[in-house]
Formats: C-alpha cells, structure tokens, sequence
C-alpha cells in the first residue's frame, strides 16, 4: 500500500487529493462518503386497552334482566340486539352468523331442528387482512331450563367479551386482528351435555373458518365461561393449549391476580374444542366449580347475587393482560 507524504512545511490541500484519488478511480461512486451506521427501528410502542369492570357489571345487569336466552326464544333476539347496539356504538361492524342445525327432538325443539344466530365482529390490525388473528369467544345463550338466566353461565362472559370489545376498540390500532365472538347453541338441549349435541355455534363458525381458509391466520382462540363467580378460581383446563395457559396465568399474577388461579385441574368440553381440532391454539377461563359442589351450574339458583363486579374486574384484567403477552408474541419479526 501507498503512503502518501507532504512536503515539509507545506499545508495539505485535502480536497484536492480526494480529487486525485477520484480520478484513479474508474467509478465516481468510489469516492461517495460512507454513509453513517443507520439505527435499527425503535419497536411500536401501542396503546393499552381500559377495561371498565363498572360498565361491565352494567351490561351484566341489563343480560340478567332480559331473562332466559335459549337458542331462537324472543330472549336470544332481545341478546342479538343489545349486543348490535353496543358494539355498533364502540365503533365496530357486528356481523350475524345465521344458521339451522337439526337437534333432538324435545318439549322444547318439538321439529328437531333450531334457528341460530353467532354475532362477531372484528378489529382489523395494523397490517390489515395479513394481520395474525386472535379470536376472543363465549357463549351468549342459556340451556332450555325453567327461570334460568345464567347470570354466570353465560351472562358474566358475555358482560366481560363485550367490554374487552370496547376497549381494544378504542386503542386500535392493535398489532394484531381481534375477532369478538359470543356463540349462540352452547348449551345442549338436552339436561345432559351429549355429543352432538352442544357447540352448535362455535362447531359451525370454525367450520366456516376452515371452509375459508380463514384460519390460516388464525392464531389463538380465547374463550371465557362461568367467570362472573364471586369466588372465582378459575380451573386448570387441561384441553387448554400448555404455553398460551401458561403466558395468561403468569400476566395474570404478575398483575396481582394469582389468587384466581388456585382451581382445580380438570379437562373441560366447551367452545374451544372445534378450534383446537383444527390446529388452533386455544385457552378456556372457566371456574368450573359454581358454588358448594357445583350446586348452582344449570339451575335457577344461577343468579345476579352469585356474581360480583370484583370477579369482572379480576378476570377482566387477567384477559387483558394475558392478550397483551400474546400481541408481544405474534408481533415479533
């Protein structure tokens, strides 16, 4: 290599050897500046979402007040419509899901065959139709039963799914898509959960996801069940998918609410299961133990007074906290 010296005592013109060497050279780019080391992008930073366990006690209260919700019943209808409402209201497009399926035949379904209506809507992420997709269900509809209400089954994860609604809709944009489901048809008609006969609603829109190839940006499906309980400890649910069970239960605690994860562990047929056979990832809050030996599931002791705004709050958080785990997860490179 070439060492270039000046004479003595003389100054060094530095432009005019750049010139020189530039004309050595046989491309002028040669001589560009390097340009400066560019920093990578500062990651997204993205709104969190309220959520308002008072507002949800109130819608608690107004799905309580409707009355028993069996499937094609003018409750059911009454559900539909508030849940339009408030959606519509929170800035999204609710979309309705009709369908008929045949059931046992029964006092109740005397043709053997019921009407039923899934509501959803979605909250596009920021990167549109290619956004990873997360579902956030339950159900809204009570069993055919005598003065049930389901203010837990079914009334308290309406309330708590109806609020998460609200709020990650007013912090969009969000890293991800939200679908907001409440099923209609878990319940079966019979007294005694018997396959086929349960999951109408959550069995055909995963079906129709499939039928759509939807589901292949399909990433988690969350569902909630029996979640208004005042002494709420949610149940281990072994169908659950191990990781995404584990990300909610360590965002719950680290918010402070581990107590509500001291049930027992058990495997749960519920909504999550058709999306589980597709491959989904899936996560069911549930507190399957209602009252001492479970004595208040599917009764009419299922009541407004067996629920607090506490156990909204509790569960609303630990949802929340728990979703914003898995945007971090499905945002990454």
């Amino acid at each position: 290599m070439l060492e270039w010296t000046p004479p003595p005592h003389r100054p060094v013109n530095t432009s005019r050897i750049v010139l020189a060497v530039c004309g050595l050279l046989a491309s002028p780019l040669a001589c560009s500046p390097t340009p400066a080391a560019q920093e990578p992008p500062s990651p997204r930073v993205w709104s969190t979402p309220r959520f308002d366990d008072a507002r949800a006690w109130k819608d608690l209260e107004t799905v309580v007040g409707i009355g028993p919700r069996p499937s094609e019943s003018p409750g059911m209808a009454q559900m539909v419509a508030y849940l339009q409402s408030e959606l519509t209201k929170a800035g999204l497009k609710p979309q309705l899901e009709s369908f008929e399926s045949e059931v046992p035949v029964t006092p109740s379904t005397p043709e053997g065959k019921l009407k039923f209506q899934n509501l959803y809507a979605d909250l596009e992420g920021a990167a549109g139709p290619d956004s990873p997709m997360v579902i956030v269900a339950t159900h809204m509809d009570t069993k055919f039963l005598e003065n049930f209400v389901g203010a837990n089954d079914g009334g308290s994860s309406t309330a708590v799914v109806l609020e998460l609604a609200r709020g990650f809709a007013a912090a969009a944009p969000r890293p991800v898509t939200y679908r907001f489901v409440f099923f209609d048809g878990e319940e079966a008609v019979r007294p005694f959960w018997e396959d086929p006969d349960n999951t109408y609603g959550s069995r055909h829109h995963a079906y129709e996801l499939s039928k759509k190839r939807q589901f292949e940006h399909l990433k988690a499906m969350v569902l909630l069940d029996m979640i208004g309980d005042k002494d709420l400890k949610l149940t281990t649910e072994e169908y659950s998918t191990t990781w995404l069970r584990e990300m909610f239960e360590k965002a719950g605690t680290e918010a402070g609410f581990g107590k509500h994860f001291a049930g027992h562990s058990q495997r749960v047929k519920d909504d999550h299961i058709p999306f589980l056979n597709l491959g989904v990832p899936v996560l069911d809050l549930i507190d399957f133990e209602y009252g001492p030996g479970n004595q208040y599931w599917h009764t009419s002791e299922d009541t407004l007074d067996k629920c607090s705004q506490e156990s909204l709050h509790a569960i609303g958080q630990i949802t929340l906290t728990g979703l914003l785990e898995l945007e971090k997860k499905l945002s990454k490179p």
